[in-house]
């Protein structure tokens, strides 16, 4: 198989996407205790559709935290939204001015919302939640 090809899983990719398309477990907000972290010490920032909680690591990369509860709807609507916001964090993670980690909580009104609108309204979000840091830190 050529080197070049999409199936190609080459090894630890230094802040590209994977060329799997996978969303690699280093990529991942993963434990508890992570989450509770990002709820407890991070910043947010919320709107209609999703809430969005921030907060800068030391860790090399950005990382990103899911949390879509079964009132959002059947497991066909879950998954869906994941799918969305996974690939708006991976078109948006290389434009963060830091490492962050990033939990998102879906809500019933993102139901149906095309990707485009998704990435839009998570860069917006995370960068309000970043300037709520910059505020508080004065």
């Amino acid at each position: 198989m050529a080197p070049d090809s999409v199936f190609d899983a080459s090894p630890f990719h230094a802040g590209q996407p994977s060329r799997t398309g996978r969303f690699a477990k280093r990529d991942r907000v993963q434990t508890v205790g992570e989450y509770k972290a990002v709820y407890r010490y991070g910043f947010h920032a919320t709107t209609d559709r999703f809430a969005c909680y921030v907060l800068p690591t030391r860790r090399p990369h950005s990382r990103l935290g899911l949390s879509v509860s079964r009132k959002y709807g059947n497991a066909r609507y879950r998954n869906r939204i994941k799918r969305l916001l996974r690939e708006a964090f991976r078109r948006l993670r290389h434009e963060f001015p830091q490492a962050i980690d990033v939990v998102v909580v879906a809500r019933r009104a993102a139901r149906g919302t095309p990707l485009g609108l998704v990435a839009a309204e998570l860069d917006t979000l995370v960068g309000e939640a970043l300037s709520r840091r910059q505020r508080r830190r004065r």
